[in-house]
């Protein structure tokens, strides 16, 4: 009776606990629409010129072209975020021909950082620099 007693009470604490956690994410989650003139890169993976919805739940954005597949980045919050006119929009590096996305900013409170991947450190150590380039989001939810 008390080992069922201390089952209950656990799964109790663990919904509990479930339920709080849950809560603060949805509320954490926007979502903005970007259409990027170039061919970039998100980490390791590639994404093709395009209109893409990008959704944030927590630490995660979702990138998601119009009709196809959803790549989903772990992102880092924090860095300055400069203004643009309250607009919403994200920074890109460029290395000679080849693009990466460095930021994404919601708000000035809400700035995420893309970690650097191994292609883009290996162009940055071989061009010394990159050129940043900003792109404005078009409509923000």
């Amino acid at each position: 009776m008390q080992n069922l007693r201390k089952y209950v009470l656990f799964a109790f604490m663990a919904v509990f606990v479930a339920s709080l956690a849950i809560a603060p994410a949805h509320a954490q989650s926007a979502s903005i629409s970007a259409s990027v003139p170039f061919d970039f890169a998100v980490g390791k993976t590639s994404l093709k010129a395009g209109s893409y919805r990008i959704t944030r739940e927590g630490s995660f954005v979702a990138f998601s072209l119009a009709g196809g597949n959803t790549t989903y980045t772990m992102l880092y919050q924090g860095g300055d975020a400069s203004r643009h006119d309250g607009q919403p929009y994200l920074v890109f590096t460029r290395y000679g021909t080849e693009s990466f996305l460095s930021k994404i900013v919601f708000s000035e409170e809400n700035s995420y950082a893309v970690p650097r991947s191994g292609r883009e450190k290996e162009l940055a150590a071989h061009l010394n620099s990159g050129e940043q380039v900003a792109v404005l989001i078009e409509e923000a939810r």
